[in-house]
């Protein structure tokens, strides 16, 4: 006949066997989530060098400076466009529900 402590024995073997199976499937799954994650930080890091070279490209001076040339109108400032900075303070804005307070000088 099996001794009670021999069974107990044999029962805690058992349960370890299955939780460290249990366990093993776990961090197995983990990894692979880890993996896959891996995968899409170096997929995000290449899209962000695309757009920093994008960026770089759409900002460079000499080809905004073609393009302004080549679809804007523009013309050198005339002195009768430019205002003192004294009469600005004098400018209110009507019919604005946002404005609280009046600047006055």
């Amino acid at each position: 006949m099996i001794r009670n402590t021999t069974l107990l024995a044999i029962l805690i073997v058992a349960v370890t066997g299955v939780a460290l199976f249990y366990l093993k499937h776990e961090v197995t799954n983990l990894e692979d989530e880890l993996k896959t994650l891996n995968r899409s930080i170096v997929a995000e890091r290449e899209a962000v060098h695309v757009l920093k070279a994008e960026w770089s490209h759409f900002n460079d001076v000499g080809r905004l400076k073609g393009l302004s040339m080549r679809y804007l109108e523009l013309r050198p400032t005339e002195p009768k466009q430019l205002k003192e900075s004294r009469g600005l303070f004098n400018i209110q804005v009507v019919d604005d529900p946002d404005l609280e307070v009046i600047i006055k000088p």
